[in-house]
């Protein structure tokens, strides 16, 4: 049997950084056939660095001839939020390839029902990220809440806070686009927390959100833009409140107006206890703290969850947050306790 045969779609800096390393773990049995990017330099680069494991690799400037010239099996849709076109997206889900994409899954909900009914219906595979849900952290939450160790489920708090892409050193220059009408805070890092949200407490019966610019222009700080004035026209501050099936309640706060923050990332309230994570949510290590019968147990998760499925979502789990929103660890995968006692918890 011959390897799968891969193309990317956006040659920016999440292809660089997170899934061409990835895919070159697995060069045993995958072959990049294809890169393409409206900037032919950035499928040249991208097509450079990957041709150590897939030396045929080449480089395109449009989707089309990617398409039909290196023929790949697999896409992976890297294109940003606003440049991922209803067109570009249905000619990656054609009845000929198994695609996945980077969040959200289309630019509208109407456009990801027709994409996950495409893909059924040829009998393929459409998966997007992002992949929290399936990190330890998470896993072990949904774990303990389906449980009922601690009661059933009444609130769940969450954020993701920051300045934005401006502030960050490895964001590339199409940053500008994060601050415009598409994408903003929500759709580029609030869905993160939408999508663990939805992992652990079901479906969303009701969202109400309210939204604002509390800072109106940006300082690029880093990058090929470094000292470039953004004028930021969507909300940077999002509140959302949700209402989940189950008659659990939510709220979400998404912000790229944050300068620093504290708050737990992800907190859930139970009728029996709490639960509390907290540090960096998309760092290797991550503490978790949880109130139960026997006071608070806290512990560290060394690392997330890996292999070839963890980073994505099916397509009908995607659609769940384009709506709200339009490692080595122990060897028996749990956070190591910091105090003995009771371990209703299970850290």
């Amino acid at each position: 049997m011959g390897k799968l045969r891969i193309g990317i779609i956006g040659c920016g800096d999440a292809a660089r950084r997170h899934y061409l390393p990835a895919l070159a773990v697995l060069a045993d049995g995958i072959e990049l056939v294809g890169c393409s990017d409206a900037r032919p330099a950035a499928a040249r680069g991208l097509a450079a660095l990957a041709r150590g494991w897939s030396p045929r690799v080449r480089a395109f400037g449009q989707l089309t001839d990617l398409l039909e010239e290196a023929r790949p099996e697999a896409i992976f849709n890297l294109t940003p939020a606003r440049p991922c076109t209803p067109r570009s997206a249905r000619s990656a889900c054609s009845p000929v390839f198994m695609s996945t994409r980077e969040k959200p899954i289309a630019s509208s909900v109407e456009e990801a029902d027709r994409l996950i009914e495409m893909a059924s219906s040829s009998g393929l595979t459409l998966l997007c990220a992002p992949a929290s849900a399936v990190t330890r952290r998470v896993r072990w939450l949904a774990d303990v809440v389906a449980s009922g160790r601690l009661g059933r489920p009444t609130l769940a708090v969450a954020q993701c806070a920051t300045t934005g892409p401006a502030a960050w050193a490895s964001t590339p220059a199409t940053r500008t686009v994060f601050y415009g009408p598409g994408v903003g805070p929500v759709l580029d890092v609030g869905i993160y927390r939408l999508h663990e949200l939805t992992t652990i407490l079901g479906p969303v019966r009701r969202v109400q959100a309210t939204g604002t610019i509390a800072i109106p222009r940006r300082t690029v700080v880093a990058g090929p833009l470094a000292g470039r004035t953004i004028e930021v026209t969507t909300p940077d501050h999002v509140l959302m409140n949700l209402e989940f099936a189950s008659g659990a309640l939510g709220q979400l706060l998404s912000s790229f107006a944050t300068l620093a923050t504290q708050a737990p990332w992800l907190e859930v309230h139970l009728s029996e206890g709490s639960i509390s994570l907290t540090g960096d949510p998309f760092g290797s290590d991550g503490p978790a703290s949880c109130f139960g019968p026997g006071g608070w147990e806290h512990g560290i998760f060394r690392a997330a969850a890996r292999g070839p499925a963890a980073g994505h979502r099916h397509g009908r789990e995607a659609l769940r947050q384009l709506r709200g929103g339009t490692g080595e660890a122990d060897s028996d995968g749990r956070a190591r306790s910091a105090r003995a006692g009771d371990r209703a918890c299970g850290l």
